[in-house]
């Protein structure tokens, strides 16, 4: 997948395209309903599908004081997802408060005619843009009818009842619904993040750990938890530990995994990991080697679950 970061991009040339929309943070059920009128009407059309999207998240820039400070993907974890779904060139738009006051005319005319050669559209029923928000869904509909370009409106989708939204999964990540949450996104909850350099407590003890960056992704609460992992195509299997170390008094939370039967350097590389089932709480130890007898256990299960 070619990536273009701003409008500005010198490899970024015009020729008539299939785009979608949106900051798609989570890719939920939604979001793929939206992409997949993009990608069939470019394939049926033999042009290009592109995805335009944001970094950071506009509500990071327009609201600060408002926003959560997770979100469901990083803008890296959201590039690979898209490239797995066979989407064939993305548009980040790097989002400030001069971009925001683009606008709706010049979003469409400027940037999605004249730079993208737009020839299909592909949004959200609630997509919001330009200026003060005034830029919708319908002013988009409207202006595709009067150029002649193909247009695909998506209702909201609905999961048990509920919408689904990046908000209300973020939610539920956050309370351990796991299984609801899952429900929404059409796959298991994960989190990609970098691996980093700990205290190198699991060693010590029997059971070495690759500490992970979520870079600001939403996490499950703290708890062990069963999980598989991808260490690009490599599939992985493990013992996910996010919270505090009360054995060793440390309080700040962490995210550490332990992956069954690997042993390698990995210190940088990117690792995403699925969270499957939830083993137990973060506890306090008496002794390091209790804390060994514990993570042992885990395993067990870990083993039996996954």
């Amino acid at each position: 997948m070619k990536i273009y970061y701003g409008p500005d991009d010198k490899s970024l040339a015009s020729q008539k395209r299939a785009l979608a929309i949106g900051v798609f943070d989570g890719v939920h059920l939604g979001h793929q309903k939206i992409l997949s009128h993009m990608i069939v009407d470019a394939k049926k059309h033999n042009i290009p599908s592109m995805v335009v999207t944001f970094d950071p998240h506009p509500a990071k820039v327009l609201a600060p004081k408002k926003f959560q400070p997770s979100i469901l993907m990083s803008l890296e974890h959201r590039l690979s997802f898209f490239a797995s779904l066979g989407i064939q060139e993305t548009l980040v738009i790097p989002f400030t408060m001069d971009f925001s006051k683009i606008t709706r005319e010049d979003f469409f005319i400027q940037l999605l005619i004249q730079k993208l050669g737009l020839q299909s559209l592909s949004v959200g029923r609630d997509f919001h843009f330009g200026h003060k928000g005034l830029g919708s869904a319908s002013f988009l509909k409207d202006k595709c009818k009067m150029f002649h370009r193909r247009f695909f409106m998506v209702p909201a989708l609905k999961s048990a009842g509920t919408v689904i939204s990046s908000t209300r999964i973020r939610v539920l990540i956050e309370k351990g619904d796991l299984k609801k949450a899952s429900e929404m996104l059409g796959r298991p909850v994960s989190v990609v993040g970098t691996v980093e350099h700990g205290h190198g407590r699991g060693k010590s003890i029997g059971f070495p750990t690759a500490n992970l960056n979520p870079h600001h992704e939403a996490l499950p609460p703290a708890g062990v938890y069963a999980a598989n992992g991808y260490l690009e195509k490599k599939k992985l299997r493990g013992v996910i530990s996010i919270g505090p170390k009360p054995t060793f008094g440390d309080s700040n939370k962490g995210l550490e995994v332990h992956f069954l039967k690997f042993n390698q350097n990995i210190y940088g590389r990117k690792i995403e990991l699925l969270f499957v089932k939830r083993l137990r709480d973060i506890q306090r130890f008496a002794t390091p080697e209790l804390l060994g007898k514990a993570i042992a256990r885990d395993i067990k299960s870990a083993q039996k679950i996954l």
